[in-house]
């Protein structure tokens, strides 16, 4: 699935955790799109979800009906997170939850060490 990544130590990584339209993802996927093979342009975010299979999360941009449900994407720096008094965290109205573009998501990965393209 990160066929172009390289994993990273994990001690040194920070935990992140996802949420798509308010609901928790065990997991998110990064990769490119494959042409013959190849990866090629930009990172996308891919979700399983029971009973419907992998899907490409956009940014909501091409709706032909601007009434339909959109993706709500969220991330939280769990590290982060943990850190904080137990008092500001339960006074939080947030959670720590922060809503992101699928692009926005992938920079804020690549630039914490989550995801690294080869070089």
């Amino acid at each position: 699935m990160f066929s172009d990544t390289q994993n990273l130590d994990c001690s040194e990584r920070t935990e992140f955790r996802f949420r798509l339209n308010g609901e928790i993802l065990p997991e998110i996927l990064i990769q490119r799109t494959l042409v013959h093979g190849e990866p090629i342009g930009e990172w996308q975010i891919v979700v399983d979800i029971d009973g419907l299979g992998r899907i490409t999360i956009d940014d909501n941009s091409n709706l032909w009906d601007p009434a339909l449900p959109q993706f709500i994407l969220e991330f939280r720096d769990e590290t982060s997170w943990a850190l904080l008094p137990q008092a500001e965290r339960w006074a939080s109205v947030d959670k720590g939850w922060q809503r992101v573009t699928p692009q926005e998501l992938v920079e804020i990965l690549e630039s914490a060490g989550a995801i690294k393209g080869e070089e």
